[in-house]
């Protein structure tokens, strides 16, 4: 079986089985233990912590461990509102997002607009563009305005979003209005596929997922600055702000996938657009007219093709139900037992018709254009 659906979880890498394996067997030790099993697995989390923050152009003092980017999203948006009030008595936080936002996104903050605790503001994409367009997130931005939340590139179509010039606008914003505001950005979908300077973007808070660059559940955030209210209160592990004895080998194994990154980044990233884009040709050379590209931005990950074949019957579910050697995507793995069309491709504008055949195949860094062949082979039959 030929495994298309990148975007939705990686394998572990060898390298990452490996450190984890290790780490179970020598870094057992409690961290914050002074003896010597402790003070071993205390450096492997430092080693990692390095690792990671290397891997997005961080400061190691500025990664704090998490379960994965479910966490890390919701963390940041119950911290930020808790803490920080909508800048007036009595007003409410304001926040900005999108509609193409992960659930873990749009799930907490629809649930507090919906109990009256915030104002939410969501960015439709932009019909010419294929993006979320600046200028239309920093027009929402007002004085009660406290979180903008944009993700870095989106799951279901590759689409990257200008997190950078979202960002650079919305500094303007900032010192319009004399305070502070939060700027978030989902990185889950893009690390282990495009490069990542936090520095250069510029955003305060950046979630990071381990299995999706081959690395295990686990995950972290990039805080620019400790200003978010403690996830979890005890013993005072990751800075006070995630208190619990820390999961040694799974953070050993996330700091070994963020170095593969690191050192290898270019080699992944190439072997993805050179198979997906051997994909994209030979769907239009075999079925013409017949296919149709979800993606309408220029600025995509390398790995990511959403596809739809146009006419009744030809679901992409269905699809994938008939297909015996290889396993995609209908869209979000996260939707993926339901069969009506993905919200998120409606949300980019695609026809209803068409979101609800879409396919989307993620290359990984193993795939081969024989599979390619192969795969296209099957869609032929099918």
């Amino acid at each position: 079986m030929i495994y298309l659906d990148y975007n939705a979880t990686a394998p572990l890498a060898d390298e990452v089985v490996q450190s984890i394996t290790e780490a179970l067997t020598s870094a057992w030790g409690n961290p914050s233990s002074s003896h010597e099993a402790g003070r071993r697995a205390k450096e492997l989390i430092s080693e990692s912590r390095s690792n990671v923050a290397a891997c997005i152009g961080a400061d190691p003092s500025n990664i704090v461990f998490t379960s994965g980017g479910s966490e890390s999203n919701n963390w940041v948006i119950q911290s930020i509102l808790s803490c920080h009030n909508g800048g007036e008595p009595n007003a409410k936080p304001h926040v900005v997002t999108s509609t193409v936002e992960h659930d873990s996104v749009l799930v907490p903050l629809d649930g507090l607009a919906q109990r009256g605790f915030i104002e939410l503001t969501k960015v439709a994409i932009d019909k010419s563009s294929g993006e979320i367009n600046p200028q239309d997130v920093i027009k929402e931005i007002k004085a009660s305005t406290k979180l903008v939340t944009i993700m870095l590139a989106n799951n279901e179509t590759g689409t990257i979003m200008p997190i950078k010039e979202i960002v650079s606008c919305a500094r303007h914003m900032e010192a319009k209005f004399n305070h502070k505001l939060f700027i978030h950005t989902d990185a889950a979908q893009a690390i282990g596929k495009i490069p990542i300077d936090v520095v250069d973007l510029d955003v305060d808070f950046l979630t990071i997922a381990g299995h999706k660059f081959y690395g295990p559940r686990t995950g972290a955030l990039y805080m620019k600055c400790p200003s978010l209210e403690p996830l979890i209160y005890g013993g005072g592990q990751e800075r006070g702000l995630r208190a619990g004895t820390e999961n040694t080998p799974m953070i050993v194994g996330l700091g070994m996938a963020a170095k593969l990154v690191k050192e290898n980044l270019d080699v992944y990233a190439e072997n993805m657009r050179v198979t997906r884009d051997y994909l994209e040709d030979k769907l239009k050379e075999v079925f013409g007219d017949n296919v149709t590209f979800n993606c309408k931005s220029p600025n995509r990950l390398p790995n990511t093709c959403n596809f739809s074949f146009i006419g009744h019957g030809l679901k992409g579910y269905k699809v994938v139900k008939m297909a015996k050697s290889f396993s995609c995507s209908t869209g979000s793995a996260c939707h993926a037992s339901k069969c009506q069309p993905s919200k998120v491709l409606l949300n980019f504008h695609i026809k209803e018709e068409n979101a609800a055949n879409a396919l989307r195949i993620s290359t990984g860094r193993t795939t081969s254009v024989s599979d390619i062949d192969l795969v296209l082979a099957e869609l032929r039959s099918i």
